[in-house]
């Protein structure tokens, strides 16, 4: 490992060990812990992208991203006393994080984010130029630096504080089932359930990906987890590399839809909604469990085209027996969050117990190093989402300082004519694109804030209108031409990654339709009883959809 592995490796376990105390302990006011965490993934995203070409612009950003977090941080407690007046300081040090935060974002995650960040920033000073209902007086270079900079509402707003704690906390959880062998207990399985049916292969990655995206909370991530084992042994049965690189990548979509870690966005749904997080993954089992159903039944109608593949059931057995207690941090961490425990009360226990049942259970026991390599990861993995941060809360900032929200909302209300099914559409159309160059929480959390409110104005619950946009944001891991987790699945197949997301997009369709039952439906704000007599008829409907569509398409194909 050269000086530079080196230095990340310091950064990342560093950056692990003080937010793993700062999430426990709550010892540290939120202009810390928020200055800190976008400080700290600035400062490591730069030095993971230094090359010798740009050393020194790369040096002058490191300098400008140290100065304004210890200037944020320090200066912050005397910020009340000056009654929102902004000082010479405070412009230069906040346009200093301000580039800082966009030129890290595009260096981790492209352009698009970075570009409508900028664009965000812009429309503070330029509104006036803007006709009809989106222009706006205009606001001064000193106020909109001021509010996006020296507040909790802009740069170091929510987004900062939900992805130090809650998002951070299971990003490790997630890296410490990876380290205790949970990710492969947890992929091959569903063997023991699928491993004699024809579609085995097939329908064991989808329900891999239920269990490993109930815990990972990321679509990329479950391709890269369970895909290297399933997306190999559907090619074997006879899927073709692009359909089954499909198969998982809507497989793996599921993954942040099914409780209990439903990815970054959710944490940020409880955060704009105020409804308990526990809540929020109650309501969502009927709708995941739809969604992986529906995958499960278009899968089993191919019977035809796929073979059995010979798979070592005794090594499978022997698995679980050895690895049963992999399931005791799964069960803890829902247990918690059911009971109303905070999830990153929930997230740190299920930690502990997940490190306990190994040093207790497992036959290979983890040391010391092991911890450190988890910390590790969990440092790189977060500082990769963490870049997106900074520029989502330019753009959240600019909405509550502009209004913008409740302009776009009417913009949405009035092209609609106030029709829902209209509305769902114009959102998706939203979503599709934004997914384009967006990551899901970032599509999800841009739309929340200029979305959302046109819903609630129609009478769809704050809950129901943000779980819609939740739903149809998912749409950027799927529709081509840019799809994270078709092009991570893809690579794994060797399959054209454009092709493998319109096939993916084929078998998740059902997160277009999901939104129209919960607007039309008490399929999450039903009693229990509603709920399963609900849920229960659209599986019947799936099939039955499902089955006349084959039936269709075989008479096409004979006639």
């Amino acid at each position: 490992m050269n000086n530079k592995g080196w230095l990340l490796r310091i950064c990342y376990i560093a950056f692990s060990l003080f937010f793993l105390t700062a999430g426990k302990s709550g010892i540290f006011a939120p202009q810390i812990t928020r200055g800190l965490f976008i400080g700290g993934v600035s400062f490591i995203a730069i030095i993971e992208s230094m090359t010798d070409r740009n050393r020194a612009v790369d040096v002058v950003l490191l300098l400008m991203t140290a100065a304004s977090t210890a200037y944020f941080i320090l200066e912050y407690p005397n910020l009340g006393s000056r009654a929102g007046i902004v000082n010479g300081f405070d412009k230069v040090l906040g346009m200093m994080m301000i580039t800082v935060c966009i030129e890290t974002s595009r260096r981790k995650n492209g352009l698009t984010l970075s570009l409508i960040a900028l664009f965000f920033f812009a429309y503070n000073i330029g509104g006036g130029l803007l006709p009809g209902i989106l222009g706006h007086g205009g606001l001064s270079l000193g106020r909109t630096v001021g509010f996006l900079y020296t507040s909790l509402f802009g740069i170091y707003g929510s987004v900062a504080g939900i992805f130090s704690t809650y998002v951070f906390m299971f990003v490790l959880f997630g890296a410490v089932l990876r380290m205790t062998g949970g990710a492969e207990f947890f992929t091959q399985l569903p063997y023991l359930v699928t491993g004699k049916s024809k579609t085995g292969s097939a329908k064991s990655a989808v329900i891999a990906s239920a269990l490993m995206g109930s815990v990972t909370g990321s679509a990329v991530a479950n391709v890269m987890t369970t895909g290297t084992f399933t997306i190999p042994l559907m090619k074997k049965a006879g899927f073709e590399s692009h359909e089954a690189a499909a198969i998982e990548t809507a497989a793996s979509t599921g993954g942040q839809l099914m409780p209990p870690v439903m990815g970054a966005g959710a944490f940020v749904m409880a955060e704009l909604t105020g409804v308990p997080y526990s809540r929020i993954i109650l309501v969502s089992v009927a709708p995941a469990l739809l969604y992986f159903i529906s995958i499960y039944i278009m899968i089993d109608m191919k019977k035809e085209r796929s073979s059995r593949v010979g798979i070592d059931r005794k090594q499978v057995v022997d698995l679980v027996k050895g690895g049963w207690h992999h399931f005791i941090p799964l069960a803890m961490i829902f247990f918690l969050l059911i009971k109303g425990h905070s999830p990153v009360f929930a997230s740190f226990w299920s930690i502990m117990a997940a490190i306990a049942a190994n040093l207790i259970f497992s036959r290979e026991k983890i040391g010391l190093r092991n911890i450190m390599d988890s910390l590790e990861d969990c440092g790189k993995n977060i500082a990769f989402i963490g870049t997106t941060a900074g520029a989502i809360g330019i753009i959240i900032g600019t909405v509550y300082l502009t209004g913008l929200g409740f302009k776009f909302s009417s913009l949405i209300l009035g092209a609609s004519m106030g029709i829902l099914p209209l509305m769902i559409f114009f959102v998706a159309l939203a979503s599709y694109v934004l997914g384009m160059g967006l990551t899901v929480t970032s599509s999800y959390i841009i739309l929340a804030v200029l979305a959302a409110p046109a819903f609630v104005d129609k009478g769809v619950s704050v809950l129901g209108a943000h779980m819609i946009i939740f739903w149809l944001s998912q749409d950027a891991n799927i529709t081509p031409p840019v799809c994270l987790a078709a092009y991570a699945a893809a690579g794994i197949a060797g399959a054209n990654p454009l092709r493998t997301g319109v096939a993916a997009l084929k078998y998740a369709k059902i997160i277009y339709v999901v939104p129209l039952l919960i607007v039309y439906t008490p399929l999450i704000d039903g009693s229990p009883v509603e709920i399963i007599i609900l849920s229960s008829a659209s599986i019947l409907l799936i099939f039955v959809v499902h089955k006349l569509y084959n039936i269709i398409k075989i008479k096409r194909k004979t006639a």
